[in-house]
């Protein structure tokens, strides 16, 4: 007899193939488990519109939403976006002597139309920060659904180009290559590129309960 996730892997070839592939696989895995949109919505903290839209393919998920969807799974990121859906397993709460490493343009990269990311060490499914490398592709600012906001705290710094972060609380900070910035992500927070040229950072999010996919939400 099938397990629920082997149902699901058995549903999902058809949902790996085109550009609205991420909308398919959400769908058929909620399916498979027989959940509602509103037990999605209540399980991951995302809208059931916004849930909804990113079924059918009709708005781009942003990195905090779609970790926020892995997390009512009970998936890491690199788990969702894996060709077959992995069996459960049991972590391991120890984290001594542990080591990985990502190569370069080996990390788990996906995009919105405003940012492009690369999540690094994704194969270390618990660990106490995410390294994220982000291309900031928008020159204009997010709509206020798609700013990030999530537990715990956060360090950027400007790898390339120059851009601007914009906070809840604080005026907006014009930074340039090799400047940071340190901030609580629980404050609603976004990017937006001022340079003609690429503009690329590094966020470090971090807190003592994080796991890959418990960043929260965004668009």
């Amino acid at each position: 007899m099938k397990t629920t996730r082997q149902h699901e892997a058995s549903g999902l070839g058809a949902a790996l193939t085109g550009e609205q592939d991420f909308g398919l696989r959400i769908k058929t895995i909620r399916q498979a488990r027989e959940l509602t949109l509103e037990q999605v919505a209540e399980l991951s903290g995302v809208s059931i519109s916004t849930l909804s839209k990113i079924e059918k393919g009709q708005v781009s998920a942003s990195f905090d939403t779609i970790a926020k969807i892995a997390s009512a799974f009970d998936y890491s990121l690199a788990e969702l976006f894996a060709d077959e859906l992995p069996a459960p397993s049991v972590a391991s709460t120890a984290i001594q002597g542990r080591r990985t490493y990502t190569l370069a343009g080996k990390g788990l990269a996906f995009t919105n139309p405003y940012f492009r990311y690369e999540v690094h060490a994704a194969e270390l499914l618990v660990k106490g920060m995410i390294p994220v490398v982000m291309g900031i592709e928008t020159r204009e600012l997010p709509p206020p659904e798609a700013w990030s906001q999530h537990a715990g705290e956060e360090f950027i710094y400007v790898l390339s180009g120059e851009v601007m972060l914009h906070t809840q609380l604080y005026a907006p900070l014009r930074l340039a290559q090799g400047d940071s910035a340190y901030i609580d992500s629980t404050m609603r927070h976004t990017f937006v590129r001022l340079s003609e040229a690429a503009a690329s950072l590094i966020s470090i999010c971090q807190t003592e309960t994080l796991d890959i996919e418990d960043l929260t939400r965004s668009g």
